[in-house]
């Protein structure tokens, strides 16, 4: 993964494949919790569907053979899911803590916020899948930076709220296992938090360098 540079079209990214494909592919996940907490009739994809809103059947293979997953194991993700997830809550913030005025702007702004975030994510995975940039590099176009740091954003939210981020400190243990040593034993709950903890890392590193780049900055460390 290289940071973000500006170039004539705007600013870009080298990825390898497989970061692009992963990228994508949180995108989506995140895209399609979104889906799943809109009312019925709303557009969101069917809970038949064996894959994930805009993906192939090639796409889910390679999804499949990539081996992370959103959720830990006692707790996946799929399209149709119950509304109580409380990562709903991160993604989609209540206006008031009063419940009556939280009800009736929620009311006018719940609908339009979630479409922004769901059109937004699906943008970034498709740049991500077939990047338009110089040299096959994934490209931010000018006008689109908010768009992509809003997106990406989401995405790191979400893995926050999974790995129980909520605080400096809890970001720091997980910024430090992120890089230990697999041990000879362990569970898979702990195999998907050290998994995961790698994904954030690497997904905060990624914004980072977007907006280093973004304010003319030479990248994160």
């Amino acid at each position: 993964m290289r940071a973000f540079r500006r170039v004539p079209e705007g600013l870009a990214c080298g990825l390898d494949d497989w970061e692009r494909e992963l990228l994508a592919r949180l995108a989506l996940e995140v895209r399609a919790l979104l889906q799943a907490d809109a009312p019925e009739g709303a557009g969101q994809s069917e809970t038949s569907s064996p894959s994930r809103p805009g993906e192939s059947e090639r796409d889910r293979e390679v999804l499949e053979a990539l081996d992370f997953d959103l959720d830990p194991p006692t707790n996946h993700v799929h399209p149709g899911r119950p509304s109580t997830d409380p990562v709903i809550a991160v993604l989609l913030p209540q206006a008031s803590e009063d419940p009556i005025t939280s009800m009736e702007v929620s009311s006018l702004t719940r609908a339009r916020l979630r479409g922004d975030k769901i059109d937004r994510l699906a943008r970034l995975a498709a740049e991500l899948r077939a990047p338009s940039g110089p040299e096959g590099t994934v490209l931010v176009a000018p006008g689109q930076e908010s768009d992509w740091l809003g997106a990406s954003n989401d995405i790191r939210l979400v893995l926050a709220q999974r790995l129980g981020i909520e605080s400096a400190q809890d970001a720091e243990s997980v910024h430090a296992a992120a890089f230990e040593e697999a041990p000879e034993e362990e569970t898979s709950r702990e195999q998907w938090y050290r998994g995961t903890a790698l994904v954030y890392d690497m997904v905060t590193w990624w914004q980072e360098s977007l907006v280093s780049a973004l304010f003319g900055g030479t990248g994160p460390a």
